[in-house]
Formats: structure tokens, sequence, C-alpha cells
């Protein structure tokens, strides 16, 4: 139980502070550059903390350097799943959605 609080935690701390250099940036990225750099933090944090969610649920890779690069990926996948979830739970009904980019239509 643990070890998915601090996986928890680690996703939604790496979601803020990617939201706060996306803010701080003066040039919006295209979002596949964005999640990009997004994994090669998450891969940078997971390695300087030395932690892997893997080995915290007693799963082993076949070699060391796997277990940053794969825990950084699951860290940005849980953030973007716990954001988009909490997204959708705070949405009104009658709303438009939210992430949807507006139509162009004929008039």
């Amino acid at each position: 139980m643990y070890a998915f609080v601090v996986f928890l935690g680690l996703a939604l701390g790496l979601t803020v502070v990617m939201q706060v250099i996306d803010e701080l940036l003066p040039v919006k990225a295209p979002k596949a550059l964005t999640r990009t750099i997004s994994v090669a933090i998450a891969c940078g944090f997971a390695w300087a903390l030395d932690y892997s969610v893997f080995t915290s649920f007693n799963q082993d890779f076949r070699e060391t350097w796997m277990h940053p690069v794969m825990t950084g990926l699951a860290l940005v996948g849980g953030g973007e799943f716990v954001r988009s979830l909490v997204l959708a739970i705070s949405h009104r009904s009658g709303d438009a959605p939210v992430e949807v980019a507006p139509s162009l239509r004929a008039a």
C-alpha cells in the first residue's frame, strides 16, 4: 500500500512540475515534445532518487538501466491518468468537453 502511495505522490508531483514548467516557458511546445521531456525528467528523478516502482512491487528487469526508464514512463502515465480522472470527475454535465479542440464549422 505504501509503495502505491509513494508512486502516486511522485507521479502527481511530476505532473505539477511539468505544469509549472509549461507555464513559465515563453514558447508553447507541442504535446508530443512536452510528454517526451516529461518522461526524460521523470527518468532523471527516478535515477537521482534511486527509486524503482517495480522493485517496490517485487518485480525485476533483466538490466538495471531499465528500472529508472520504465519508472519514468510509469510516473508520467500515472500522473496523466490521475489528472484526466480528476478533470473527468470535476466536469459538469451539459458543459463542453474539457480537452476537445473547437471544430471549424462551415456556416
